[in-house]
Formats: C-alpha cells, structure tokens, sequence
C-alpha cells in the first residue's frame, strides 16, 4: 500500500513538473547556458501571472568558468526597455551553490512575487549571470511572459 501511495506521488509530481522554454539573449556574448527551466505557477509556453503571485524558478546553469562570487540581474520589459525587477538580491550565491563550476550543471532557484503596478501586458523577462559584480557576463536567457488581470 505505501508503495503505491509512493508511486502515485512520484508519477504526480513528474507530470506536474513542466520544462518552460527559453532562448539565450540577442546581442550577448556569454557562452552559458540555462537549461531545465521549470517556472511554479505556469503552464503554457508564455507564462502568464497575476499581480502579488509568488513564482519560483528553478533550472540548471552551466558556464565556461567558474566564479567565486558571481552576480545576477533580473530583468521585465516594460515599454521595449528592460528594467532591473526590484527585490531580487545581485548575489548570485542566494540562488545556487557557490562557487560556480565550468562545465557542470549548477542548479539555482529563484523566488519573486509578481509586481502588482505593471498593467496585462505581454513581455519578457531576461536572467543574466555575472562573473562578478562588473565581471564578464556568463549567461543570458529569456523567457516569453504576460502579465493578466487580477
């Protein structure tokens, strides 16, 4: 009976989890990568969120280099402009392990609640990974978001 509850579990649990896709930035030169991206709450390939929603993004990071102290920037696109999304610490080491390793899977997760000021619109978000704070960029990738009515 408790393997079967067991099985249950883990057969929900797989077929909850959904991979988000993503795309590396234009006019980027990082040789990283973020793969395995799987965003709570979503399911369609533009994530759509309502204001105050908490949302948790986790993936798998992989660079050329290692980094002891590396740094993040996430970023929304509000009228073809991309601003820093308030709230989110630059030390990278918050979200994965530290220090990075080249050439490995370093997994990450990232937890933002949703700004309740922008209107239903469609956007993107861009994650970008710094070496260190004013280091070389490691890796940019972005995603296809909307923001809806409450």
């Amino acid at each position: 009976m408790i393997r079967t509850i067991v099985a249950l579990c883990f057969v929900f649990a797989v077929a909850s989890a959904r991979i988000t896709p993503v795309r590396q930035c234009a006019n980027t030169d990082a040789k990283g990568s973020v793969a395995n991206v799987d965003v709570v709450p979503c399911d369609a390939d533009r994530c759509a969120f309502k204001p105050n929603t908490k949302v948790t993004i986790n993936g798998e990071l992989t660079t050329t280099s290692t980094a002891a102290n590396p740094t993040v920037s996430v970023q929304v696109e509000v009228a073809g402009v991309f601003i820093e999304y308030p709230g989110i610490s630059k030390n990278a080491c918050e979200y994965l392990s530290c220090p990075l390793k080249a050439n490995a899977p370093n997994k990450f997760t990232i937890e933002i609640t949703t700004l309740d000021w922008l209107p239903p619109m469609e956007s993107k978000m861009q994650f970008h990974v710094y070496e260190s704070e004013g280091g070389a960029e490691l890796a940019c990738t972005e995603a296809d978001i909307a923001i809806i009515a409450a």
